[in-house]
């Protein structure tokens, strides 16, 4: 059997940001006072089925404008917009489906997801921290699909909550 070249496996992310103070809620990259959230795209490359794809990618928290920490604990949840069981995450290209899933280390054991279906959200405690907070999401795309060639996309929502 000849593999099937996947390409442009991309996973977009799109922020948000929820607390109590202030009833804050901004989707679309930063809050209007001093809290920012940046992500890097989750991008497999091509994919050929004989062999699993991994890729992965940044999120980071940068709070206070001097870089200062003074927000409460906070969790990162991961929501898909393809699949509302975040441990059945898929790409789609008009009507078909590449599974592939999201983790919290490079272990590939825990999904990062919203606590929901198995999956865990990350943490974040502290009083006061200087600099960025930085999480890595670690993508598996398994082995063993044979889709048609073409463009596969999910996206996922960073939702940070305190």
């Amino acid at each position: 059997m000849v593999p099937i070249n996947v390409t442009a496996l991309t996973v977009s992310l799109v922020l948000c940001l929820t607390g109590p103070a202030h009833a804050l809620l901004f989707c679309g990259g930063a809050l209007a006072s001093s809290v920012v959230v940046s992500a890097t795209g989750l991008s497999f490359g091509s994919y050929t089925p004989a062999s699993p794809s991994y890729a992965s990618a940044g999120i980071t928290v940068r709070c206070g404008a001097l870089g200062v920490d003074l927000l409460p604990s906070f969790t990162v949840s991961l929501i898909s917009s393809n699949s509302a069981d975040p441990s059945q995450r898929y790409m789609d290209k008009a009507g078909t489906h590449l599974g592939y899933n999201i983790y919290t280390s490079a272990g590939y054991a825990t999904v990062w997801g919203d606590g929901t279906a198995g999956s865990v959200s990350q943490s974040y405690n502290s009083i006061l921290t200087l600099g960025n907070i930085d999480f890595t999401a670690w993508g598996r795309l398994p082995a063993g699909q044979y889709v048609p060639s073409g463009s596969y996309a999910d996206q996922i929502t960073v939702l940070v909550s305190y």
